[in-house]
């Protein structure tokens, strides 16, 4: 089922896929790939310089504050390159003689030689020598490679200039001639259009397809067949798996009980988003932030799926807000190697040792997730969004037709309710307090009209104490009311996916004001409610370790003392 609706923003160029160009070029791109760094090659910091420098003074001139000596740094190009208090630099770019690391490194006595002996580390000869190309070669350091934005190489100019027929081909040939190798023959039909459907759509081409390219005398056949390749709907199919491998996607919760999920919405949605080529901006701020744009969409909403496909543990023993925790770890890891191309986890404990990251920015980051409200949200397919709609329209026509017959509905109500007992002459609305012991893991937010909002991890079965103290002489009734949410009128009001739950007991303890540790247990003599169904059984799943099954019925099994027995509202 498609939910992405038709983009007008489609381009007309043929689509081309992201992940092969990108690290394509980078590949292409970089100088000293696979080169053995000798006396006469480009020495390359990150390669040659960095390991060097990480493995000997790190320890003390590294990104850990509390343990750096001198104030010197020398895993940032600042602290490399800047003035210390001293004045001197620890590299100059192309003079060894002002260039304090290379002076202490090979200095012969050993109370100024850099490491310091009782360290027990030393360089030998090939890491000063490494050191010291470096320095000759100008000192360069690269920023890391993902903050670094990708920029088309000039193509080179190999010998057999007339074999190539694009600019990556140059780059090929080139490489090739360097280690005195030749291009394969070309491949045959078949076999070109067999690597080339797997590799866009990841599915062989058929026995038609095969006939129809090979009966193509035309010098665009190949051109062709890209494009047919790349409009087809599999293309989504075969690339949106490298991408849902980064989203962490599955079809089950995971741990132990490894139930079922229904998230295949959001797996459609990056099907459909790779086939109809959204922008890569669009791409990314719609699955981390897509349901707090203005007026977002449907599709926009199923985009934040992307961070929901953390596991799920319901083992009974499990800490809810501990596995709400390691939820927030694993959305902050998605955002880190799929979008920021960094292994950030170590920054949940210090700051980043060797990625461009601090303990403070991790948790800054952290905080947004952390801030963001989240519920189970419904996904239509466009005819259950039509047949929606149509039910809305008719509810507004009732509702209409019932205010305009009953112009004085709400003094009715309201003289209705002052009637419900006799004993009963005022309901006071309360708000107590929250044992956040007894949540369960779940939470209470208070709202301002008394109202709580229950969020976080949704148990099977949790237990609450709520404590308040009121100025009453006589309380003859107690009256609990589940509510939707106002923005979300179809979440609630129970925590399950569908909205329901059940109400084991409801028990209220009593003291009075100026002897609070004199408790006694209130008992009811009846309760009534809006809704009361028949006994019916649960599911299994909620069956408890005596073996008792639970059933859930009438407003009285909330006050009959039984745990296996439950008002419900399904």
């Amino acid at each position: 089922m498609s939910l992405s609706p038709t983009d007008s923003r489609r381009r007309s160029s043929p689509r081309r896929p992201l992940w092969p160009v990108v690290l394509g070029t980078w590949l292409i791109a970089s100088p000293t790939l696979g080169a053995d760094p000798g006396s006469d090659a480009k020495v390359d910091f990150d390669r040659d310089v960095r390991p060097i420098l990480s493995n000997q003074c790190f320890q003390c001139h590294g990104p850990d504050d509390k343990r750096r000596k001198g104030e010197l740094r020398l895993d940032t190009p600042t602290g490399v390159f800047e003035a210390t208090k001293s004045g001197g630099k620890a590299v100059v770019p192309g003079d060894l003689e002002e260039s304090e690391l290379y002076l202490r490194i090979t200095e012969e006595d050993d109370s100024v030689r850099m490491p310091p002996p009782k360290s027990g580390k030393a360089l030998n000869a090939d890491q000063v020598a490494k050191v010291r190309a470096w320095i000759e070669q100008g000192a360069e350091i690269k920023r890391h490679w993902a903050f670094t934005p990708p920029q088309r190489p000039t193509p080179p100019s190999p010998g057999d200039s007339a074999w190539c027929r694009n600019p990556i081909d140059a780059f090929v040939l080139d490489r090739l001639e360097r280690d005195g190798l030749h291009p394969s023959p070309e491949a045959g039909k078949t076999s070109l259009l067999r690597r080339l459907s797997l590799d866009l759509i990841g599915l062989p081409p058929t026995i038609e397809e095969l006939d129809a390219f090979r009966n193509d005398a035309s010098p665009d056949a190949y051109e062709n067949q890209v494009t047919r390749l790349l409009a087809s709907p599999h293309y989504g199919e075969r690339w949106g798996r490298v991408w849902l491998d980064a989203a962490r996607y599955a079809d089950s919760d995971g741990y132990e009980k490894d139930k079922p999920r229904q998230v295949w919405a959001y797996r459609d949605w990056v099907i459909n988003a790779l086939n109809r080529d959204l922008p890569y901006d669009e791409f990314i701020i719609d699955q981390i932030a897509g349901d707090l744009l203005e007026s977002p969409s449907q599709d926009q909403k199923v985009a934040t799926g992307f961070l929901r496909n953390s596991m799920i543990n319901e083992e009974g023993g499990a800490d809810p807000e501990q596995f709400r925790m390691e939820a927030m770890f694993d959305r902050m890891e998605a955002i880190g190697k799929g979008v920021l191309g960094l292994t950030i986890q170590c920054a949940q404990c210090h700051t980043h040792k060797f990625d461009p990251l601090t303990h403070e920015e991790y948790y800054r980051m952290f905080a947004y997730l952390n801030d963001s409200y989240e519920a189970s949200t419904p996904v239509y397919s466009p005819q259950e969004q039509m047949r929606r709609a149509a039910l809305f329209q008719e509810i507004e026509e009732i509702e209409a037709g019932l205010k305009h017959r009953n112009p004085d509905w709400p003094e009715r109500m309201a003289d209705w309710e002052r009637s419900v007992s006799a004993d009963q002459t005022e309901w006071l609305v309360v708000r107590p307090e929250v044992d956040d012991i007894s949540t369960g893991g779940q939470k209470y937010l208070p709202q301002e009209d008394g109202s709580f909002l229950a969020q976080g991890y949704a148990p099977t079965k949790h237990r609450v104490k709520l404590t308040v103290k009121v100025d009453a002489p006589q309380i003859h009734a107690f009256r609990l009311e589940l509510l939707n949410h106002p923005d979300l009128p179809l979440s609630g009001p129970g925590r399950s996916i569908k909205g329901m739950a059940a109400l084991t007991e409801f028990e209220v303890e009593a003291a009075p004001a100026d002897a609070p540790t004199k408790v006694q247990k209130v008992r009811f003599s009846r309760a009534s409610a809006d809704v009361n169904p028949p006994e019916t059984p649960l599911e299994p799943i909620f069956d408890d370790k005596s073996g008792k099954g639970r059933v859930t019925g009438p407003a009285a099994f909330a006050i009959d003392g039984k745990d296996e027995t439950a008002w419900g509202i399904d």
